[in-house]
Order: structure tokens, then C-alpha cells, then sequence
């Protein structure tokens, strides 16, 4: 199942030149250090501001999704890669048994006392580019992306070139 918020070039290959692929293993312990991964490589390529924190708090939803849903102890795929109109974008693919996506595109966030289902909706609030794609026992990818904005040094660096 395949759901979207908006089109954009979900394809890696699609980038700039800054392109960031890792694995991690299906633990909780590593959401953290895959968020300061991520942050770190949005700020040495330029792009720093509120979205960027929205588009950390996405991918850090996607990748607990996959942990907790995914029941596989393969490892996880992460990559980032931004666009040339300054889209940060990151896929979360997990090998496991997939799923169908019955939530429909504005859903709401659950009530404050609700214990679960706040991840789909969030990961769609937090970031202007949003698809899922599932197969079942094969895998799920999410994808956010944000359109960021360049810090002036990286923009005068760029322009230099």
C-alpha cells in the first residue's frame, strides 16, 4: 500500500551530491544516535532550521515504527540525501512483514490519553514530503522530507563554486 502527501523525487539518486546511507539494528537504543547522525549531516551540508527538528522527530517515528512493526531482526536502512531545491529527504526501510495503512490522510492525532497510534500521524505533520510503501513480507519504507533552508555560509559557498 503506497500513500502520499505530496509528490517529490523519493529516489536518492535524485541528490545533490550529499548523500548519507547507514544500517542500524532493530533496537530502541539506537534512535538516538541515528537523530544526532542525521542532524549532524543536515548541518555539515548547510540546511539548519525548525524543520529540521520536525524532519528528526519523522524519521525518529519511522524508525521506531520499524523497530516495534517490523518483527525482524534485520537491520534497518537509513538514507538522506538532499535535493537540489534544498529538500532534505530520508527513507526508513525495515525487511519485515509489511502492512496495510488504513489511517486516512488527515487523520488526527490520537487523544492525550491514547497510549498508541500517534506515529503515522505525526511522521504526516512533521514534514512537507510523506509516503509509505508496504509489501507485505518484504518490507516498509517511509519516506518524510522537508524543504530546509541553507545557512548563508553554505549559500555563499555555494555560489563561489
Amino acid at each position: 500500500m503506497k500513500t502520499e502527501k505530496r509528490t517529490v523525487s523519493s529516489e536518492p539518486e535524485a541528490h545533490r551530491g550529499a548523500l548519507l546511507r547507514f544500517r542500524v539494528i532493530p533496537s530502541a537504543r539506537c534512535v538516538r544516535r541515528v537523530r544526532e547522525r542525521i542532524a549532524t549531516f543536515a548541518i555539515e551540508n548547510g540546511l539548519v532550521d525548525d524543520g529540521l527538528r520536525d524532519l528528526l522527530t519523522a524519521v525518529g517515528e519511522a524508525l521506531a515504527n520499524a523497530i516495534e512493526h517490523s518483527r525482524c531482526v534485520d537491520a534497518i536502512d537509513i538514507e538522506c540525501w538532499i535535493s537540489s531545491e534544498n529538500q532534505f529527504m530520508a527513507n526508513v526501510t525495515d525487511h519485515g512483514v509489511g502492512f496495510c495503512n488504513h489511517a486516512p490522510r488527515g487523520a488526527r492525532l490520537p487523544s492525550l490519553s491514547a497510549e498508541r497510534g500517534r506515529g503515522l500521524p505525526l511522521m504526516r505533520r512533521c514534514s512537507d514530503f510523506f509516503s509509505i510503501s508496504s509489501e507485505p513480507y518484504v518490507g516498509t519504507t517511509v519516506t518524510v522530507g522537508r524543504t530546509i533552508r541553507q545557512t548563508q555560509t553554505r549559500s555563499r559557498r555555494a555560489a563561489s563554486r
